[in-house]
């Protein structure tokens, strides 16, 4: 599928080129290629910068300049031109942004297949939490590692030792926040007949992006599965709630102007949980994880609510919840009160007090050049304030998706042992 793409979309170019008139050459491909860069130069700069706070790579603003480059000359063709050649002018042009598209993707390998761009169901989805019985809710914690204490049985455990998802309804009752639909894993075990209550980890997604965005290429699936398969099926409960809203929304993870997620992800994300699924409510068994937003929000969670989630992995976060700047940050979100946002911030934070009970990693792409230095910094920070943290990079990865496939896989061991699957 991606030679297929790149071959259509080179033949695509090259006949959007290929026009004998001499003012085409003099006149329409200098001036789209021109119109193209500047544009694709504002897009990539200015507007994703107030989007997303940070700019885009120079290799995707490329290939969004020839994306439009593509739509420019193919309008060229509408005029003076056979319709035949309208038509193909037309199809040249879906070619070529589908090339630049799919090489825009690699750079963030958002979508790793044409089933999940397209969104295609995957084939380990179910219909809504399983029902629980309120005996399975209240029953005693193990007092060793599950592992060693529980071996689940029954004849609703996946044959294929793969675990389920499904979609769940988590209402900001609390916090007045309004949330797209999250995603819930549940490993084998989960289904046993002999079922108990299991840890929680929350895994929270990028911005832009939304709560499938875990689930999405069986990231997570593929993670919990191989774990799975080695732990008599057990792993922990994973939740993936939205924490932004919208796909290109930045409410910073926090309780400001922009909304209350800081109150969703601490109160009405927990209530959902624990009213919904079954799952050990003891606070050593919850962590909290997350790439990009969703790192730099983990760390926020652990340091302003140590006392829901204990254990953390922060995938490529950045020093600080941001809207472009501090200033910026401040002026919109916290009314120009600079005060507030460092009683939120987790670097003013963990300058101030101490957290031995907490435990989480770090974990960046060894080419990221723009968060790989706030990793490090947040790594030192995190030791500094009595933190049990690890530091990890994945090894010739920049900003993507794949760091944070990666990245959970790598923790895991730590993260079934700190949650009380192992010893």
């Amino acid at each position: 599928m991606p030679w297929t793409v790149i071959v259509l979309g080179v033949l695509g170019a090259i006949f959007l080129l290929c026009r004998r008139e001499r003012w085409w050459w003099i006149y329409v491909v200098p001036g789209v290629f021109i119109v193209s860069a500047v544009l694709a130069w504002i897009i990539g700069n200015t507007v994703a910068e107030s989007l997303f706070a940070a700019p885009l790579k120079t290799l995707d603003i490329i290939w969004i300049a020839v994306c439009i480059a593509a739509i420019g000359l193919a309008i060229g063709f509408m005029f003076r031109t056979a319709w035949w050649r309208k038509i193909v002018a037309v199809l040249a042009a879906i070619f070529v942004i589908a090339m630049g598209g799919n090489e825009i993707n690699k750079s963030y390998a958002e979508y790793p297949r044409l089933g999940d761009l397209l969104g295609v169901a995957s084939d380990q989805e179910i219909s809504g939490p399983p029902p629980i019985s309120s005996a399975s809710t209240t029953a005693p914690v193990p007092t060793g590692p599950l592992v060693n204490t529980w071996k689940p049985t029954g004849a609703n455990i996946p044959a294929d030792g793969k675990g389920k998802v499904s979609q769940i309804e988590m209402p900001g009752t609390a916090s007045g926040f309004q949330p797209r639909e999250g995603w819930v894993y549940y490993p084998p075990a989960y289904f046993a007949d002999n079922a108990e209550p299991l840890p929680v980890l929350v895994l929270i997604h990028g911005q832009p992006g939304g709560p499938g965005d875990w689930q999405t290429g069986d990231r997570v699936q593929s993670a919990m599965n191989a774990y799975a398969a080695q732990h008599n099926g057990i792993t922990p409960v994973v939740v993936m709630p939205d924490a932004t809203g919208g796909s290109t929304d930045n409410p910073l993870c926090a309780d400001s102007s922009l909304g209350k997620v800081d109150t969703f992800l601490s109160k009405d994300v927990p209530n959902a949980i624990r009213s919904q699924l079954r799952v050990q409510t003891d606070p050593k068994h919850w962590a909290i994880g997350g790439f990009s937003y969703g790192g730099t929000c983990a760390l926020q969670m652990v340091t302003n609510h140590p006392d829901i989630y204990t254990s953390f992995i922060d995938i490529s976060g950045e020093q600080e919840p941001t809207l472009g700047s501090r200033q910026q940050t401040v002026d919109t979100a916290f009314g120009g009160d600079a005060s507030k946002f460092k009683a939120i911030n987790p670097l003013d934070i963990m300058a101030a007090k101490k957290f031995p009970q907490i435990g989480g990693w770090f974990i960046v792409g060894s080419d990221d050049g723009d968060f790989k230095g706030q990793q490090q910094k947040m790594y030192q920070a995190a030791k500094d304030a009595g933190m049990d943290v690890q530091y990890w990079e994945v090894a010739g990865a920049g900003h993507d998706w794949n760091v944070g496939s990666v990245g959970l896989d790598h923790a895991m061991p730590w993260l079934g042992q700190r949650m009380g699957i192992t010893e």
